[in-house]
């Protein structure tokens, strides 16, 4: 074997390894198994009750018995490789029967946290399957309208003005999206040209056209009860700094790849500000695998949930504030 080929030869081993590793989970589920709750949620909710179910990235139902609510509602969930490589489009039958699954028969609005296809590309087949409105941006808007919906069952986000549906009320706020990353040269930072969706979209289409279009927290308020439902790894200071919340749904992607300064800041301006007695993290999942199998963590190519969670976890532990993860479909009742 000749000089050249024996460096071809470890080239494409180190490649090789490099390639296995970088799509492996980050993390190792099994280790958190206490976390999980494991509840029953086949029984009927209680008067004052409010179950929350997970249905991964950062779609949450929230029940009272009477009114659901959903965020983003992102169920298709196409692979890593369609979406990298080729047009991606929703799935009315994954769609209908996540629905049916996780029993969305009262759904009065889909809230869509932003305009990345994570968020949005399913969300006005929801609304539209349910007769539910649909809440966004703009940008949301438009890919409402690009998928048929009618005027009538979308409304734009006003900051700071509650929307009232059955006992819930559902006040929007202005956030800030994970800081950009780069992946094999290619960023999902938001061109300052060109930062909203400006006319309608039609499937299918690439992911990058789903542009952020501004990110949005929500804060829902139901009887005494406060939820705080945050998707992206990011905060604008001073936010929360008349807020407090009983439950927070917490994403934390990325959150260890930021600098310990970011770390400490996100911690302090979103779970010590807000004072919850339980956080929930969210958008840890590997939203390239179809919700109809148990999740896994983020690949190791852009995230590392175990160093997420750690960080996590060393703060709520001193502050002693119960944290819970759940799996896809899981649900657990708040209050």
């Amino acid at each position: 074997m000749n000089q050249l080929t024996t460096k071809i030869l470890f080239l494409g081993i180190c490649l090789f390894l490099f390639v296995k590793c970088s799509f492996q989970a980050s993390g190792n589920l099994s280790f958190y198994e206490s976390f999980f709750p494991h509840e029953n949620s086949n029984t009927i909710i209680g008067k004052g009750k409010i179950r929350a179910t997970f249905l991964g990235t950062s779609s949450i139902l929230l029940d009272d018995g009477e009114t659901q609510i959903l965020t983003d509602g992102f169920f298709s969930r196409p692979s890593l490789w369609q979406t990298a490589f080729s047009k991606i489009e929703s799935n009315p039958h994954l769609i209908k029967s996540v629905l049916e699954k996780a029993k969305i028969y009262r759904l009065k609005g889909v809230f869509v946290c932003h305009s990345h296809y994570d968020h949005v590309m399913d969300a006005p087949y929801v609304a539209k399957f349910t007769n539910a409105k649909l809440y966004g941006s703009s940008s949301t808007i438009n890919v409402g309208i690009g998928a048929g919906l009618n005027q009538e069952n979308m409304e734009k986000f006003q900051l700071g003005k509650s929307i009232k549906l059955g006992k819930f009320s559902i006040t929007v706020l202005e956030s800030k999206h994970t800081p950009p990353f780069k992946i094999f040269g290619k960023t999902n930072a938001t061109d300052p040209n060109f930062p909203d969706i400006t006319s309608p979209l039609s499937q299918p289409l690439k992911a990058t056209e789903y542009i952020e279009g501004g990110t949005f927290d929500f804060l829902i308020q139901h009887g005494k009860h406060r939820i705080v439902i945050k998707s992206s790894t990011n905060y604008l200071a001073g936010a929360y700094d008349r807020i407090n919340a009983d439950v927070l749904f917490l994403g934390i992607a990325q959150l260890s790849l930021q600098p310990i300064t970011f770390q400490e800041s996100y911690y302090n301006e979103t779970v010590q500000k807000l004072k919850p007695s339980l956080v929930i993290p969210i958008h840890w999942d590997n939203f390239f695998l179809p919700l109809a199998k148990p999740l896994e963590p983020n690949l190791k190519l852009g995230d590392d949930f175990d160093s997420n969670m750690n960080i996590l976890l060393q703060r709520t532990t001193k502050d002693q504030i119960q944290v819970q993860l759940l799996q896809g479909f899981e649900s657990i009742d708040l209050f």
